[in-house]
């Protein structure tokens, strides 16, 4: 389950899920999110990396992948 209380946007910047410049899985928003942590969703490559060495920096890195966080839900 995601941590945030907004699940549906980016947790780096914001962008909302639906958004044309959010990064898909196969290019398309019906197929889901192309990048997700335990933290929430992520919209693309650039907030994956800062979402990474934001973690380092803070001492806890991912050590396992995150569940999908629409598995089981309706998109």
């Amino acid at each position: 389950m995601l941590n945030r209380s907004t699940p549906r946007a980016c947790i780096v910047c914001g962008r909302p899920y639906g958004d044309p410049a959010f990064t898909y899985h196969a290019g398309k928003a019906q197929s889901g999110p192309a990048y997700w942590s335990d933290e929430g969703l992520l919209c693309t490559p650039a907030c994956v990396l800062e979402h990474a060495k934001r973690r380092d920096d803070e001492g806890r890195p991912m050590t396992d992948p995150a569940p999908d966080p629409f598995e089981g839900r309706s998109r």
